[in-house]
């Protein structure tokens, strides 16, 4: 890929949706997405940044997207990012959270908690690691994002920074502001 457009999606007409959606099913466990239905509703939320990234055509579909929220409050909460796993290691990743971080906000996202048995959380944590993320010392469970699935035990990591205690309570109280009610 020689180029890499990038653009935010707000309607689900748009031509690349249906190919970011199908990477988000694909990329992230049940109890660790929205319902595609929910999804597609919180286009309209202005808050919502739902970005996809493509290559030079946009009928070769998406690359993959990063959905983040800006709730107006100095910070911006990064809930979902992924790349298609056949386009994987190329440094689309690191060109994507290049140009978040253009922007100049603080952001905060969750990982699974890294753990030697699987390799995969531990590559995450080192991915945004040598993209400039810290790992916060906060306790942090993901609420559940469907009636019938439990809360996910996460790690926080932030960029440029550490958040403070005052911090991370701020972004908890948005981001329960956006989860399903039970």
């Amino acid at each position: 890929m020689n180029t890499m457009n990038i653009r935010r999606i707000v309607s689900p007409s748009d031509p690349l949706y249906a190919g970011c959606v199908k990477i988000y099913e694909e990329s992230f466990p049940y109890d660790e997405r929205r319902d595609t239905a929910v999804m597609t509703q919180m286009l309209s939320d202005d808050r919502l940044h739902f970005i996809v990234f493509y290559g030079d055509r946009e009928e070769d579909g998406p690359v993959g997207f990063f959905t983040f929220w800006d709730f107006g409050r100095g910070y911006l909460y990064g809930e979902h990012f992924a790349v298609d796993p056949s386009r994987r290691g190329g440094g689309t990743g690191t060109k994507v959270l290049d140009y978040i971080k253009s922007m100049g906000i603080p952001m905060i996202l969750e990982i699974e908690m890294p753990s030697e048995e699987d390799e995969m959380t531990l590559r995450r944590k080192l991915f945004y690691e040598r993209n400039g993320f810290i790992l916060n010392p906060h306790s942090h469970i993901q609420p559940a994002y469907h009636p019938d699935s439990e809360p996910v035990p996460m790690r926080v990591m932030t960029w440029p920074y550490v958040f403070s205690s005052e911090e991370y309570e701020q972004f908890r109280k948005d981001q329960l502001g956006i989860m399903p009610e039970e």
